[in-house]
């Protein structure tokens, strides 16, 4: 006889593989037809389930999208994180962002419609709050691992230096994918990689030059002297 327990892992595998074809399915339509021109019955039909099934797992369509965009999230930081680890010297920095420019290449429709739905997502302040936590986490990811290749390197920024090396090389990287989207020759793809393996450089010579810079609140007390320079000017 079979245990209650048994009965019970069967139907968390069941719901599970229920779940995974509805994440399969709504990325084919997605793909296939954009954000707003899917509808959750054709997401259905695509995965071989009923709506019934969808709703017990999703709460709504938007809710089954940035389940999605978590998942395709996760796996291409793992795949930047193990092309960081392989890298040397500054052209570590050269091997995520030419992946990035792949991800364009080969997944056309994935940054247009990441583009729909962002229009969508930011004029709903509860859409929009659950998409920032996704963009902090990103940038997170992104922070990480640039201190890891840096500290590869032999220099030690400090997490302030790295959140914001995060915050720039996102959007360096959704900047120049919609430059791209829009006039795909005037982009090159080695463009991003040459750039960051110039910051990377940069940075290096900068600590090596003057290790403070590197130092906890060093841009805060760098932004403030500019700023104070700036004022004297100004009442000359």
């Amino acid at each position: 006889m079979n245990s209650a327990p048994d009965r019970l892992s069967l139907r968390d595998e069941q719901r599970a593989l229920t779940r995974r074809r509805l994440l399969d399915g709504a990325e084919a339509v997605f793909a296939r037809s954009g954000y707003h021109g899917a509808s959750v019955d054709e997401i259905a039909r695509e995965a071989g389930a009923t709506t019934g099934a969808l709703y017990s797992n999703f709460a709504s369509k938007e809710d089954l999208f940035l389940a999605l965009f978590d998942e395709r999230i996760a796996a291409d930081v793992r795949d930047y994180s193990q092309i960081v680890a392989g890298g040397a010297g500054a052209e570590q920095a050269r091997g995520p962002a030419d992946h990035w420019m792949e991800i364009l290449r080969e997944r056309p429709g994935y940054f247009p419609l990441f583009i729909e739905f962002w229009a969508y997502a930011i004029r709903d302040p509860r859409l929009r709050d659950r998409l920032a936590g996704q963009f902090a986490a990103l940038r997170s990811s992104s922070a990480r691992l640039f201190l890891e290749g840096a500290g590869r390197q032999g220099v030690a920024p400090s997490s302030e230096v790295g959140e914001l090396m995060g915050l720039l090389i996102n959007a360096l990287a959704n900047g120049l994918a919609l430059e791209k989207l829009a006039d795909p020759e005037a982009v090159p793809d080695a463009l991003f990689g040459d750039l960051l393996v110039l910051i990377f450089q940069a940075l290096q010579a900068l600590g090596r030059e003057n290790p403070s810079m590197t130092e906890p609140g060093a841009l805060r007390r760098s932004q403030a002297s500019a700023a104070t320079k700036t004022k004297g000017v100004q009442h000359e």
